[in-house]
């Protein structure tokens, strides 16, 4: 298998893997549980328990996502577009239904 040369010294691919999932990482696991916690059949509480406990999971799959991808831009567009576009569709969601105080 050939081996692909990166043009990033690896200081700065480790510290932008890094930037990665620290930041797209926390982004997206608070964006995605919103969005899911709005999208449950259930109850306020129990849904949001649950969107609670799916952040957890969110954010360990973000730190193996950006360290286990061939590039860091890679890693930071495969964790903020997600993020993007769920806190984009929980935000018009609220919006059209006129529950802005959670």
């Amino acid at each position: 298998m050939a081996r692909s040369v990166s043009h990033t010294p690896l200081l700065l691919d480790v510290l932008s893997r890094s930037l990665a999932a620290l930041l797209g990482g926390y982004t997206l696991s608070i964006a995605l549980p919103v969005l899911v916690g709005l999208l449950l059949p259930m109850e306020r509480g129990p849904a949001t328990m649950t969107a609670l406990l799916l952040s957890f999971l969110v954010y360990t799959g973000a730190f193996l996502w950006a360290f286990g991808v061939r590039s860091h831009w890679r890693a930071w567009s495969g964790l903020l577009l997600p993020a993007l576009v769920s806190g984009s569709l929980a935000t018009g969601w609220l919006i059209l239904a006129g529950d802005l105080a959670l």
